[in-house]
């Protein structure tokens, strides 16, 4: 179907999508008025890996977009094997921001009736749910115990592994561990809220304790700390992490169809906005502060819109320019490194720890910077 500037949408397109807390739901109902706005034909692909299968796919071309906060997509860009990523298919390589997907709120819980009532509480020995082979962002867990005062998290923390959302929580509250990461908005959390046991949020006030949070973020600097402001009752105005999510796509996705879609997103918001609360803050106004701060390249589709809505300032091209060059000799790092270990005889993959080393010594002597929250570019736009 070809809309009223005569470009000739795909016959399909595809998201991948974490099958977590009602996510293929909210995708299916903007995608589904999409579909009815340009006759392609929509898909969701689901998958209980928040994101390492999802980038898979999108390397392979198998889907169109996908979706991640800052925290899930830097160690999939940085081939990191400590939480999941590094495989020879799903390490870095050439993706571009699209648009914004989601702003949301993530904190710490524990039992109700939990001994550790504040960050400050947790010593050596705390029992932490893991879920470094399932979710990438576990990296806020580790600026958690770095706030926390845990030097060595692999010899002063008992991991509690877990391989869903509903089991991490199951396992607080079955007091088989102490702590675990949620988001709450996410249904378990909400059925936590309804066990007999219950559950206490562990407050990351920022405001109280700068140092804490700086220590946080020397882990982990990829997310604000601010009162939560989505989900159960007893999160709210509880200090936690706040994100923004992006959508992604192949650096060579055509120009004119990412342009269309992000155009199709921005007019359409008011349409689908109210679908659920999840898209309520999927507008421009919440993109161009994520770009702000993003390490993310964005898309030459994207880039089109916002020059054409006069966005797309000089000070957002020299950072397009920085972020473009550090992921590009990442790619080509990325590859060499993988030569080296072949002519080794070196297994590629997240589970090797021979590769591990490997590409984590090439990488420090390229001096590569970690995919980290960039400085804002604030009034030197223009």
């Amino acid at each position: 179907m070809a809309d009223k500037n005569n470009f000739k949408w795909p016959e399909h397109f595809s998201v991948a999508v974490w099958n977590g807390p009602g996510l293929a739901d909210i995708y299916g109902k903007w995608t589904l008025l999409l579909a009815g706005d340009t006759g392609m034909q929509t898909h969701i692909a689901l998958t209980s890996d928040t994101i390492v299968n999802r980038f898979r796919w999108l390397r392979l071309g198998i889907v169109d977009i996908t979706s991640a906060g800052p925290a899930e997509i830097s160690p999939v860009l940085e081939g990191d094997s400590h939480y999941g990523c590094g495989d020879r298919d799903t390490i870095v390589f050439p993706v571009r921001a699209v648009w914004l997907a989601t702003r949301n709120n993530s904190g710490f819980i524990v039992r109700a009736d939990s001994h550790i009532k504040s960050i400050y509480d947790v010593k050596p020995g705390v029992r932490f749910v893991d879920m470094r082979p399932y979710l990438p962002n576990q990296r806020n867990v580790d600026g958690f115990l770095a706030w926390a005062g845990i030097k060595v998290p692999e010899k002063e923390v008992n991991w509690v592994p877990a391989h869903s959302t509903e089991e991490k929580v199951r396992l607080v509250l079955e007091g088989k561990a102490d702590i675990a990461s949620v988001i709450p908005s996410a249904p378990s959390t909400y059925e936590a809220e309804k066990d007999p046991h219950g559950i206490r949020w562990i407050d990351l006030n920022a405001e109280k304790d700068p140092e804490g949070a700086k220590l946080f973020c020397e882990k982990y600097a990829v997310l604000d700390f601010a009162p939560m402001f989505k989900g159960v009752p007893s999160a709210m105005g509880h200090w936690g992490t706040v994100g923004t999510s992006l959508f992604y796509c192949r650096a060579d996705a055509d120009t004119e169809f990412i342009y269309n879609l992000v155009k199709w997103l921005d007019t359409s918001w008011p349409r689908f906005k109210d679908f659920d609360p999840w898209l309520e803050q999927t507008n421009l106004n919440n993109l161009m502060v994520e770009l702000d701060t993003t390490f993310a390249p964005c898309h030459d589709g994207l880039i089109k819109y916002l020059k054409e809505l006069g966005l797309w300032t000089s000070a957002h091209e020299k950072r397009q320019q920085e972020n473009f060059h550090l992921l590009d000799r990442y790619c080509e790092a990325a590859q060499k490194a993988m030569w080296l270990a072949d002519a080794k005889g070196i297994v590629v993959s997240k589970d090797s720890p021979e590769w591990a080393a490997l590409w984590g010594n090439y990488k420090r002597e390229l001096g590569l910077a970690p995919f980290l929250k960039l400085t804002s570019l604030g009034k030197s736009r223009g």
